[in-house]
């Protein structure tokens, strides 16, 4: 990852970011810090299961570490994982995110004379102080989003959005701009600097046909998340998604990667030569500021994995 992150930044990629899947969504991004120190870093995303304190002490950590380059990408995660792994009651997550968010920005902004104080719904805190100052006022923070609520809560409290991985033209313009517009405006916040990003699963080679295949491991994993069904449905893959789902209760991965269609391929990932990638992110023009590229991982060999980072870095060379 250190290594890639290097690449990344040397073959001029504007950032790099770390998500909170195989390992934790900070400890690589320092490492990462140290060995491209040119680029903007984010994480994208980590999840709110931790407590506010341990994550507005890491993100802090982390702006101090990056001379202020850092941006915090929040996230959810599958009810599942929050249920089962965590032991999260899971309701209300947009409204978590919110006291989340609020806590985070009163902390920050703490000390030892001015302790902050918070009650929520899902977090009371009684005279939290920094120990030492803030190195930053401010941190950027950006949300992982896939339902309108939380595109709306994005507009109204965060600095940007991380589209999450499976997602379309029509998806953003007619779900992701109006949502987060209406939520910018009702908190009189139009007209603010707000950055649009989108995570775009990426699979590159000079066969196209193994570049599609390795394509279609990400949007197995991705179509059994009923969260989902708001780009499957409309797109029309509601029986496609179906079907992987009812493979992944039989434990069937090749029946999963079987169900994922070539019509889903092309809608839903960056997947072939360098030429294609390069053409099919063309159709996102005007719905996005920043691609975050993301290399397919269900099932995937670790080797065809570091293949792909590189042919992704070289694709995308300047």
């Amino acid at each position: 990852m250190v290594r890639y992150g290097r690449l990344a930044q040397d073959a001029g990629a504007e950032s790099v970011w770390t998500c909170e899947i195989w390992r934790d969504g900070f400890v690589p991004l320092a490492a990462i810090a140290a060995a491209a120190p040119r680029v903007r870093l984010g994480t994208g995303v980590v999840q709110f299961a931790r407590p506010p304190v341990l994550t507005e002490l890491a993100a802090m950590s982390m702006a101090e570490l990056t001379g202020g380059r850092f941006v915090l990408g929040l996230g959810v995660a599958p009810k599942e994982w929050n249920e089962s792994w965590h032991d999260l009651r899971y309701a209300s997550p947009v409204r978590r995110m919110r006291e989340y968010i609020e806590c985070l920005r009163g902390m920050w902004a703490s000390g030892p004379g001015r302790p902050f104080d918070y009650d929520g719904e899902y977090f009371h805190i009684r005279r939290y102080a920094r120990f030492v100052p803030p190195s930053h006022e401010r941190i950027p923070i950006y949300l992982g989003i896939t339902m309108p609520a939380m595109m709306r809560l994005a507009g109204s409290h965060a600095d940007g959005v991380i589209v999450n991985t499976l997602n379309t033209p029509a998806y953003i313009r007619d779900v992701v701009h109006r949502n987060v517009r209406e939520g910018m405006s009702a908190a009189g916040r139009s007209g603010k600097p707000f950055e649009i990003c989108a995570i775009k699963c990426c699979a590159v080679s000079r066969d196209a046909k193994r570049a599609r295949d390795l394509a279609r491991h990400i949007v197995a994993f991705y179509s059994t998340l009923p969260y989902f069904d708001a780009v499957l449905d409309p797109a029309g893959f509601t029986k496609e998604k179906e079907a992987i789902r009812a493979a992944m209760q039989r434990g069937d991965r090749d029946a999963m990667l079987r169900a994922v269609t070539d019509e889903m391929v092309t809608t839903l990932t960056l997947a072939g030569t360098p030429d294609d990638v390069h053409r099919q992110l063309g159709a996102f023009e005007g719905c996005f500021e920043l691609p975050l590229l993301f290399c397919p991982f269900f099932g995937v060999d670790p080797a065809e994995t570091k293949a792909n980072h590189e042919a992704m870095i070289e694709a995308f060379a300047q």
